[in-house]
Parts: structure tokens; sequence; C-alpha cells
């Protein structure tokens, strides 16, 4: 009866309303699929659900974008160690990927030219395959309408701990049909979140909604050169690791009609990411050592590992094991596991010792400049708020758990962001007079205590975590007015002013939106301790 009543009022749009004609046919077309999104509901019984983590990575493939689909096809290895690093619970983490295009004029415009390229997969060497086959074209571009077809046409799991997308392109953020407004709200109300990456100029995305898109599905917003060449650091460790992938490829026996296709493809991958480099090639070595890089729809001895009693229907072999008892293929199986183990435990030794090499180097090219580096920042922070843990390779001894560049970065979106958010005193009173509006005071409890103005609620500064800050303000749309001593010209010791540079204003500006709280208002406004605009309560009042 829906799809009745949604086909009539799509005619009758089409004889009243000539502007929203082709609307009216994509409503048709994408009835089921992209417009009732809200309608659709998980799968409880899909593969997805075994997945921590599932990522949709949607690029813009119209005609200027050569350079990000190089960028992303150069940098794929280098997030798929970031997400096998991550661990829950001493685990490690399970992942799934998915990719779409959008943007490209060989598409389809009733389907505002969007193409799912993949599913979500842990097969990270179809991803790998389907990635390099892209190419750009002419086209447009509807940021809206993909995040919308990432959400309905994907299967997103009930229980991933982390879902995300991230969309990267250079037209702006509202063009086409379909809301980025309400696609991004459709995101935050199935908890996935929508990651921006603006290729070109930080303030240009800003202005064409980039960040706002971001803003409103908890997101991130970054924006990359597309035309910056990718840098690979090459170590002293390559070449080694470059030669135990070749003895780690003669571990694999294929199995089954697909089989050899697959071995084949998994050399095939091998091949792509050696063009972008030796550095790139061990990347991908680096994945094929661990856990997570399994192949056991097409490789007997991951297979046998997962059930043995696939000896019992394997079929179509490779022609030195067609002849084989079941007790000699067994044998083998066992052998070849035990040296691919081996060589897995070698290249995992390697690589810590890489990613030591790398990062120091990487420190001497000024740090982050690529699509990677972007989408790996805010993947770790993410991870990190959804209680996943690095595996602890990066150092012999684990580092702090400090990221200058992330605050630098971090301070950067805030500038923009902040300069329409400073308030004067009158207008600080008005908020304030709603009910559902907190005042937040994050000075030590000693000087709350001492004085602050009426209403405010306390929470230290040194005190923020994300545990806190929710029992405190539950609900990350509230509107949150903030305050410190810089707004006083007092005598009283508990309102004692800091270098202008140091307000405590500014961290906490800072801190609350990277926790997620966006709602944010600062008085700006500098005034005296017995002003009758204001109200402040105990020693000073």
């Amino acid at each position: 009866m829906k799809s009745i009543f949604a086909l009539f009022f799509c005619a009758l749009l089409f004889l009243v309303m000539p502007p929203a004609v082709q609307y009216a046919r994509n409503s048709v077309d994408r009835f089921l699929s992209l417009e009732n999104i809200d309608h659709i509901e998980d799968n409880p019984n899909s593969e997805s659900d075994r997945a921590d983590i599932q990522l949709a990575l949607l690029l813009d493939t119209s005609n200027s974008m050569d350079g990000l689909i190089d960028q992303a096809k150069g940098q794929l290895w280098n997030i798929i160690n970031e997400l096998s690093n991550a661990t829950k619970n001493g685990k490690d983490a399970k992942f799934e990927i998915a990719l779409y295009e959008y943007g490209n004029d060989r598409l389809s415009s009733t389907h505002h030219y969007i193409r799912r390229v993949s599913d979500f997969t842990s097969d990270v060497d179809q991803i790998s395959e389907k990635l390099f086959a892209l190419t750009t074209n002419g086209g447009e571009e509807y940021c809206g309408a993909v995040i919308h077809a990432s959400l309905s046409e994907l299967e997103w799991s009930n229980k991933s701990s982390l879902k995300t997308i991230y969309i990267a392109g250079n037209e702006s953020f509202d063009q086409g049909g379909v809301s980025y407004i309400s696609s991004c709200n459709n995101a935050r109300a199935k908890n996935v979140k929508v990651n921006t990456i603006f290729c070109g100029d930080y303030e240009t995305g800003r202005n064409l909604e980039w960040m706002s898109g971001a803003r409103i599905a908890d997101g991130s917003y970054n924006s990359i050169d597309q035309n910056k060449k990718t840098v690979h650091i090459s170590s002293p460790y390559d070449d080694r690791i470059s030669m135990l992938n070749s003895d780690l490829n003669e571990t694999y026996i294929y199995f089954g009609k697909e089989g050899k296709k697959s071995l084949e493809n998994l050399k095939t991958q091998d091949s792509n990411a050696g063009n972008y480099g030796k550095a790139n090639f061990a990347k991908r070595s680096i994945f094929k050592s661990k856990s997570q890089y399994k192949n056991t729809k097409w490789d007997l001895v991951d297979a046998y590992e997962e059930d043995e009693d696939i000896l019992d229907s394997v079929k179509e072999l490779p022609e030195a094991y067609r002849n084989k008892s079941k007790s000699e293929l067994a044998s083998d199986i066992k052998n070849l596991s035990e040296k691919r183990k081996s060589i897995q435990l070698e290249i995992s030794a390697l690589a810590k010792k890489r990613i030591i090499y790398t990062e120091q180097e990487k420190e001497k090219l000024g740090g982050e400049v690529s699509l990677d580096d972007k989408i790996i920042r805010s993947l770790r922070e993410q991870l990190t708020l959804a209680g996943f843990n690095k595996d602890g390779i990066t150092s012999v001894d684990d580092p702090a758990n400090v990221d200058y560049k992330g605050f630098v970065s971090l301070s950067r979106e805030v500038d923009l962001y902040r300069k329409d958010r400073l308030i004067d005193l009158a207008k600080f009173n008005e908020m304030a007079k709603d009910e559902h509006t907190i005042i937040l005071d994050t000075r030590s409890k000693k000087a709350y205590d001492e004085v602050h103005v009426k209403g405010a609620i306390h929470l230290n500064f040194s005190d923020f975590t994300t545990q806190k800050l929710a029992s405190v303000i539950p609900d990350k749309q509230s509107r949150i007015l903030i305050y410190c001593n810089n707004n006083f010209e007092s005598n009283s010791p508990a309102l004692a002013t800091k270098i202008a540079p140091l307000a405590l204003n500014i961290p906490t500006f800072i801190n609350l939106y990277g926790y997620g709280y966006k709602n944010l208002y600062e008085l700006e406004s500098f005034i005296k301790d017995d002003d009758s605009r204001i109200k402040l309560l105990n020693s000073v009042k």
C-alpha cells in the first residue's frame, strides 16, 4: 500500500509541479532503496553482525578527482593496517569496508550518478581490485544522495562498535535533490558517523557545507590537496619484507571454481600495491601477516584451520595435489600452515621496527599531508571513543596517548567554528533563561564554591573524560554556555585571571568540541564582578 501511495504521489508531482519532475522520477526508482531509509531495519542475521568496525568509503570520481583516486589507491594499505591494529577485550577487531563512487557521468543520472562498487566485505583484495578499477569522468556530485544510498543499501550491523562513513569530494556539499542535512541526520539516528574530506582549501570546504555535514553526524571535517603526490617512506626492512611476501604466497593452496582466479587476484593486488613503490608493497605485505587476512573461501590452508572436514568435499585443486590421499593432503596443509605462521611472525617483527623508523622519518618531512593521514587521525579518535585499543606495535615501549598534531588540527577546525559562537553578556543572559540551556563552569571546585554564575553547574576541566562529560551533559545537542575568570574584573582570588592566550575558555571550548559537544557558546564580554547585569553567587556577592 505504501508503494502504491508513493507512486501516486510522484505521479501527482509530475503533473502539477514541473520543477520537481526529475526528482519525482528518481523517487519512484529509488522508493524502496533510498528515499525511505528511515523504515529500513538492520538485518540482525547478516554477516555484517560479525564485524566490530564498518567503514564505508565514498569517493568522488568526477573529472577533477584523478588525484583523489590516486591517493586512495596509494594509501589503502595504510588505512587497512590502522583498522587491523585495533583490539577490543584483548582480541583483534574484525572489520569490513564498503566502497561507493559518485559524480561520474558514466553512471546513471536516475540514480544520482552513484554506484555501489562493493558491499561491506572483509575481503580486502576485493576492495583493492575494485578501487584500482575506478576511473574518473565529468558528472554531478550529490553528497546527500550518496550518503543516503550508503545508509539504505549497505547492511549496517546492529552490533558493530564503530560504524563510520568517509566521503571525499570537491563540490558543494548541498548539491542535488536529496538533502545532506536529512541524510546526515539519518546517519546520526543509525549511529553512523559521517566524516567529510574536502579536496581543496579548508575554508572553501567549510563555506561549501562540508564541515556542516560532519557536525550533524558527529564526524570530523578535514581538507586535503588531492593533487599532492603521496609520500611513501621506505625503510631498511622493506626488501626483506618483500622476500617474505613471496615466500608467503607459496603457502596457498587454491580450491573450488574461483580458487585459481582468487590466488591470481591476490598476486595482482600485490602488483598494484608495488606500483606505488616498495614502501607501499611492504604495507600490504604487513597486513597479509595479520590474523584478519583470511581466505577461507578459496585457500585450503585457511579453510582447513577453520574446518578439517573440508577435505571430505574439496574439489578443483592444483595439479600437484589432485591425486593425494586425505592424510597426505592434511600433512601438506599442516606443513604449509607452520611455514606460513613462521613467515608471518617474522614480518610482524619487522613491521614493529618499520613503524618506528618511518614515524621518525615522517616527522622530518613535516607530518600529515594526505588522504590517509586525515582518515587515520579521525579514525583513531573514533576507535578510542568506541572502546578500541591499538595493538601496541608502534614501539617496544608504548608511547603516551598524546597526539599534539591532532590537537593542532582540532584547534584549527575549532578556530573557524568558534568565530560564530562568541556572545556578549546580553545574549548570554537571554540564552541562560532557557531551562534546557546549560551554563558550565570548568574552574577548580574550590573556585566554583567561592563564586560562580547563578545557575552554573560544575565539572573541573582536568576531569574531562567521555564518561564524566556524559554524566553531567548526557545530550550532546544541549546548548552549553561557558565562561571563565578572564571574563571578570575582580579582586577576588577565586576570579584571578590567566594571561589571555591561556584563558580557560579556550581549552574548554576546544575539548568540548572534540568530545562531540558542538552546540557551544562562549561569553566574550569583560565585566566587573559587581555588574548588576550578571548574578554571581557566594563570596563575591
